[in-house]
């Protein structure tokens, strides 16, 4: 979409495949620095991640960088091998980073999902619904009632003491690449900070993939990091609230241009665990 990402496929001066990369227009240098330390550290860890070749460059208001090219495609559908390979990778994932959230603390401009509405502060929830509320009062009603309900559940479940760690944020089937049928890259920390373990399996569409949920718990066991009591009790709270968390994108897409994609919307918040005011 109009300032969106964008990314193009060069040639680099050893004749090496490599990813310029057009970041959306809300970015900023602190933001992407951020953002740059998380696959630097993924990188050195022996990760395949499209880590900054160089430093950001801005042209037109927009930051561009260089970054290394992942190889392999996504499985679309995944087959149970792979999901099984990608919940084995995502509690790897989550252990290779496990501790440098203590040391770069949380991206500018985030949150954790379970501590408000969205997990962007630039987001005022508020406002979103009362422009949703020109374009459908139901809906606007429906988020507010969603919204309400997640908050109860996760205070019910004491998310107050919820650990966060650096997460990658989007870790579903598309973000990861396979080269014969082989994991060979993990790509897109656009949406990465620090967050907990449960939003972690939300944003990576487990709830589709039962084979993912199943293999991560027991890599995570395997590892010495098996979720803890509260971790288990927040991920269907947690789930939730990403559900109203995801509404608020396309609001604020609505609030900027004027033109709400009500069936996105509604989507998200059917998937709340509640049902529209009546």
């Amino acid at each position: 979409m109009p300032g969106g990402n964008a990314n193009w496929l060069v040639t680099g001066p050893g004749g090496d495949p490599l990813v310029l990369r057009g970041h959306h227009a809300d970015a900023t240098p602190d933001d992407l620095a951020w953002q740059d330390t998380v696959l630097r550290h993924l990188a050195a860890a022996g990760w395949t991640v499209p880590a900054p070749v160089d430093g950001l460059t801005e042209y037109e208001g927009r930051w561009y960088g260089l970054n290394q090219y992942v190889p392999g495609q996504p499985a679309r559908p995944e087959d149970r091998d792979q999901q099984v390979q990608r919940g084995r990778q995502l509690a790897r994932l989550q252990l290779a980073l496990r501790g440098l959230g203590d040391r770069i603390r949380q991206r500018p401009g985030w949150r954790p999902q379970h501590t408000g509405p969205t997990v962007l502060t630039s987001l005022d929830w508020d406002a979103l619904v009362s422009a949703l509320a020109a374009a459908s009062p139901r809906l606007a009603a429906w988020a507010q009632v969603a919204a309400a309900a997640a908050r109860r559940a996760l205070a019910d479940v004491g998310v107050a003491d919820l650990p966060v760690t650096v997460v990658h944020g989007d870790f579903a089937e598309w973000n990861v690449h396979y080269t014969g049928g082989r994991l060979t890259g993990v790509i897109d920390f656009e949406l990465s900070h620090l967050d907990s373990r449960p939003f972690e399996l939300a944003m990576a569409r487990t709830y589709r993939a039962p084979a993912v949920v199943a293999a991560y718990r027991a890599e995570l066991a395997r590892l010495g990091w098996p979720l803890s009591p509260l971790e288990e009790a927040a991920i269907d709270p947690v789930y939730r609230a990403v559900r109203v968390g995801l509404a608020a994108w396309p609001m604020e897409q609505g609030r900027r241009t004027g033109r709400f994609d009500l069936a996105v919307i509604e989507r998200q918040l059917s998937r709340s665990g509640t049902s529209p005011p009546r």
